[in-house]
């Protein structure tokens, strides 16, 4: 094997040279004088660079910490360079951390907010039911009734997006899936996605594309917004519709500009039911409750003046006899309201003030293309053909109570054949009212249910929807058909935030026998537990 050649360490040379200073000179080669040269020009550059280090970490430091102390001319011998190198370098990290964490406590408060454009809102919902249909079948269940997920993107004052994403069980009857051996496969659902261009605040005229909820009736699309109800209204349950649509609305008159309104704090409604009759249970086993720490009070500014009117126009395709077809509609709303020229704190429990209202008259030039009428009479659309709509609602809190009315309905009858060859002329409609009542109520309470305990009763009838029938294998089956009138008496609390508890009881009536209708009557006792953020 070649052997290796052996020769000192470079920092070994570098130090017998500086010894013995030039009389070595004469036992080394030039090549090996050039390199210790070399050597000692680049650890001099290393030693200025450090002692630049120290001398930033020093200024950095505030007077009075231990790296300055230690580096200090009283401090008696200063420690070795490496020694106060890693001292300085320590401190700084500590420093570092913390303001990482300053700014990591910082982010956390802003609540939903992913990020300075994206925010994060959702819905999950658990709910166990004992029921029976209007065929008299009784049922008892626990499952996981909603799941959404809504993320809110803006990342300029004058373009927004939003996109909702919702759970289906695979037994969903309005949307079934199956497989393998017919067991139904759950699924995530693009529910609504859509783009809006434009800031009713500063311009009238906004544009949205995407798929929306149309404006047609109360229907927002929002689990916690239509109703205050667990079971939806005949209303929307027959009228909501979901399309692909291109939209322009205008908000008139737009507000003067004007700096924002000062910060309020407002006292928030602690629940009256459910938390407090838990706590006097467990104090009275001898169990002291958990104490559940409230977030502190934090003034918020309050929303801006919204412009009183409202109107809209919109475009979405249906499919008729294999092609396209446009359809079109409208809305027209007003909204106001008032504090009866007194001051918050001067307003009394009792009273109806402050107040809000808002009316809205919708139109849709085909309502056979609702969520439901569209499905159950998928088969027959191209008989039917396009049947146009109006809807008129209000809501309204006076006080601690909250209104809503609602009447849907076609402008004109559906003639067309069935199935079996038989005339049939359909014109759906429907009405409801709802009354809701906030427990702990105070004037700054923005929408009744949405915080601590309320109750809530809710009526709703709808006309000209008992059904049709096929036959399916030698049996006729009944499709198309919704509860002749129903009824919701519910209670909920948000037991703590954003956990909201709520009882519910539902009665339908079916139509009678000579309607096309079962004649039969559906009880429901429903209890549900969401998280909402």
């Amino acid at each position: 094997m070649p052997t290796r050649e052996r020769r000192l360490p470079l920092h070994v040379a570098v130090l017998l040279m500086a010894l013995a200073g030039g009389d070595v000179a004469w036992a080394a080669d030039s090549d090996e004088i050039a390199e210790l040269k070399r050597a000692i020009a680049e650890l001099r550059a290393q030693n200025r660079a450090l002692a630049e280090r120290v001398e930033m970490l020093e200024s950095q430091q505030p007077a009075g910490s231990p790296a300055a102390a230690a580096s200090s001319p009283g401090s008696g011998r200063p420690p070795p360079l490496e020694q106060r190198v890693r001292q300085l370098e320590t401190t700084q990290a500590a420093q570092e951390g913390a303001v990482r964490q300053i700014i990591h406590d910082s982010v956390s408060t802003l609540g939903s907010k992913i990020n300075e454009a994206v925010s994060l809102n959702g819905t999950i919902s658990v709910a166990a039911e004992r029921s029976s249909d209007l065929d008299g079948q009784r049922k008892s269940s626990l499952k996981l009734n909603t799941a959404e997920f809504e993320f809110d993107i803006q990342a300029s004052d004058w373009a927004r997006a939003a996109i909702t994403l919702e759970y289906i069980s695979g037994e969903d009857l309005l949307f079934p899936t199956s497989s393998g051996f017919q067991s139904g496969v759950d699924r995530v659902n693009v529910d609504t996605a859509f783009i809006t261009l434009g800031d009713a605040q500063r311009f009238p005229p906004v544009l949205m594309a995407g798929r929306m909820v149309l404006p047609f009736g109360i229907s927002t699309g929002k689990a916690l917004g239509d109703s205050l109800s667990l079971s939806s209204p005949l209303t929307v349950e027959i009228f909501e519709m979901r399309q692909d649509a291109l939209g322009l609305s205008f908000s008139f008159p737009t507000p003067p500009l004007a700096p924002p309104l000062p910060p309020v704090t407002a006292p928030p409604v602690r629940p009256m039911l459910l938390q407090p009759l838990v706590a006097s249970l467990s104090r009275r086993l001898g169990y002291e409750p958990l104490a559940v720490r409230p977030k502190p009070l934090l003034p918020q500014t309050p929303a801006a003046e919204a412009p009183p009117f409202h109107a809209g126009l919109y475009v979405f395709d249906t499919r008729a006899g294999g092609g396209l077809r446009h359809q079109y509609g409208a809305t027209l709303g007003y909204q106001a309201k008032g504090h009866c020229g007194r001051r918050y704190e001067e307003l009394s429990d009792g009273g109806l003030c402050p107040w809000r209202l808002s009316l809205g008259l919708d139109y849709n030039s085909s309502i056979f293309h609702s969520r439901l009428l569209e499905f159950e009479y998928q088969g027959l659309l191209d008989r039917i053909g396009h049947v146009p709509a109006t809807a008129l609602h209000a809501r309204a809190s006076l006080g601690a109570w909250a209104l809503t009315g609602e009447w849907d309905s076609a402008t004109r009858t559906a003639r067309f054949d069935d199935d079996r060859g038989a005339p049939v002329g359909l014109r759906p409609s429907a009405w409801q009212l709802s009354l809701g009542y906030q427990l702990g109520w105070n004037p700054w309470v923005e929408e009744i249910g949405a915080q601590g305990s309320y109750l809530a009763i809710g009526y709703s009838q709808s006309r000209d929807m008992a059904g049709l029938s096929r036959v399916v294998d030698g049996s006729a089956t009944r499709f198309g058909f919704v509860p002749r009138r129903r009824l919701l008496l519910t209670a909920g609390e948000w037991v703590m935030e954003n956990v909201r508890v709520v009882v519910e009881y539902s009665r339908n009536w079916d139509y009678g026998l000579a309607d096309g209708g079962s004649g039969g009557v559906a009880n429901g006792l429903f209890v549900s537990l969401t998280y909402a953020w």
